[in-house]
């Protein structure tokens, strides 16, 4: 009986199986970190909302009042609001965007402050200012006109930095016109988004760190979606093609590109639609 021969693949065949599937990961692999960038932003944000949410029982635990940006005897403690809320949240991994590259969880250290930020009411500022202007600079008018006013909700206990000294209160719950459109919680690089510690009135369009960390974005940070954690020479295109994770203080939370978030008030065209939290 005949028996048919044994055959390998030839060269050509083992050329175009081997040409086929360098295509076929070239298709995927970019569909495969999407996919990777998604999930991250995706946790980020559900991380966000439960920090949020722990933030909003603090508001109905203390009398309608919004928890403090930070809290300091400028001696031997310091707390920000990430610690002040933590009977709520019960862990400080919760704090950590899986975007940031800081990711210590260590209550000593000050990574877990480079994830998420609110900004402080503008009074808690050294010269007193009754509001914060966007910056009159050419990048972020690209996505936001300069002098642009906007402000916090946030107040502090004591003196760090530029914060003034003495208690000075949270704007109320009732203090708020609109919760479903005032940004409470957002992607930041601290927990203030730098905003009590730069002693100005103008905020959103500078880039600053802490001594060691790179350089962020004032302000919501656009880690997501091809955006950047690092505010540097190609700053102008990455806050444009980013997008960050905010929370509305009504509870509800949404990833939002700049030229989405950076509105004027349809009510008040001098001031910021997401981040002003008078009428």
């Amino acid at each position: 009986m005949n028996r048919m021969a044994k055959r390998g693949f030839t060269l050509i065949e083992l050329l175009v199986v081997i040409a086929i599937i360098a295509i076929l990961a070239a298709i995927l692999f970019p569909v495969f970190a999407q996919a990777r960038e998604s999930a991250r932003k995706t946790t980020c944000l559900s991380n966000t909302k439960q920090v949020m949410l722990s933030a909003l029982m603090y508001v109905q635990d203390y009398d309608e009042s919004p928890v403090l940006d930070m809290a300091t005897d400028g001696i031997t403690y310091l707390y920000t609001w990430q610690d002040l809320i933590q009977p709520y949240t019960k862990s400080y991994s919760v704090l950590i965007c899986p975007n940031s590259p800081y990711k210590s969880t260590d209550p000593n250290g000050i990574e877990y402050w480079m994830s998420e930020g609110m900004i402080p009411a503008s009074l808690d500022m050294a010269p007193g200012y009754s509001n914060y202007v966007t910056r009159n600079k050419a990048w972020i008018q690209n996505y936001v006109p300069a002098d642009i006013k906007y402000n916090g909700i946030a107040g502090s206990a004591g003196s760090f930095y530029q914060f003034n000294g003495g208690l000075n209160p949270s704007t109320p719950l009732a203090g708020v016109a609109r919760p479903a459109e005032f940004a409470y919680i957002f992607d930041s690089g601290d927990f203030d988004a730098w905003h009590g510690l730069l002693n100005q009135q103008s905020g959103i369009g500078w880039c600053t760190g802490w001594v060691g960390y790179d350089m962020s974005f004032v302000g919501p940070q656009p880690r997501h979606t091809g955006g950047s954690n690092v505010c540097d020479g190609n700053r102008a295109v990455a806050y444009g093609v980013g997008m960050f994770n905010v929370s509305f203080f009504d509870g509800h939370s949404k990833s939002m590109k700049a030229g989405q978030f950076l509105q004027v008030n349809p009510n008040d065209p001098t001031t910021l639609r997401y981040l002003w939290p008078a009428d």
